[in-house]
């Protein structure tokens, strides 16, 4: 068993465009050294999420990033835990829906986010506590 919370290790910050905005501009939030994914949103409310997946699936269609609207764009699905929860419970979420990252909400307003990259730092500090 891990011993640490969602909170305790998701990343604070969760980049959020509006469908409106160009494909281009989420292209250059996800080349910034801290940002995962942008959180495509409609009125505010998360409509899907934009990551490195979709970029690919936008060049392998030809399709230019300058021309695509965000709402235009191949998106991920909303999938949110939230920040109280076990990691066991995010990462048995992420198997479930084939992903990589989950959105984290507190009182159902987004928090942050947790990537899987988050989960394999806390099993590593995991072991490393527990193998001294």
């Amino acid at each position: 068993m891990i011993p640490f919370y969602i909170g305790a290790v998701m990343r604070k910050r969760a980049v959020e465009l509006e469908k409106e905005r160009k494909a281009a501009r989420a292209v250059e939030k996800l080349t910034e050294s801290d940002t995962d994914l942008v959180v495509v949103t409609e009125n505010g409310e998360p409509l899907g999420v934009f990551a490195h997946t979709e970029v690919v699936e936008l060049v392998d269609d030809e399709t230019g990033v300058s021309a695509t609207s965000l709402g235009d764009c191949p998106l991920s699905p909303v999938v949110t835990v939230d920040e109280s929860e076990s990691l066991e419970t995010a990462a048995a979420m992420m198997k479930e829906n084939n992903l990589r990252y989950l959105l984290v909400t507190k009182a159902n307003e987004i928090v942050g986010y947790l990537t899987d990259r988050e989960i394999s730092k806390a099993v590593a500090k995991s072991e490393g506590k527990s193998s001294k």
